[in-house]
């Protein structure tokens, strides 16, 4: 085997890395629920799992208020995502995790 086709194999069968983080987030706009990301999708991610689920946190707890469900601004099903737009597991937890969890 020639060291090209092993770094191939190792590369197909090795953990990847993600490159950046982004914190995913719906929010209603004029009665439609849209998905947005911070930082926005043509900026630079985060370089942080943990920077990224801090700003979540932050997110959530800020838009946290007595509003009703229905009002425009509401930020719900919060959580991280990486480069590839995969959801990756709080630290905290190692498990999956949603702050403002609502079905849409």
């Amino acid at each position: 085997m020639k060291v090209n086709e092993a770094l191939k194999v190792i590369d197909d069968g090795w953990v990847r890395k993600p490159k950046g983080f982004r914190v995913h987030f719906q929010k209603q706009v004029d009665s439609e629920w849209v998905t947005e990301y911070a930082p926005g999708e043509k900026e630079k991610a985060l370089d942080s799992d943990v920077v990224a689920w801090r700003l979540a946190w932050k997110l959530s707890e800020a838009r946290k208020s007595d509003k009703s469900e229905n009002d425009d601004g509401d930020l719900v099903n919060i959580y991280i995502v990486d480069d590839l737009g995969h959801p990756i597991k709080y630290y905290a937890s190692n498990q999956f995790e949603v702050f403002n969890r609502r079905e849409i």
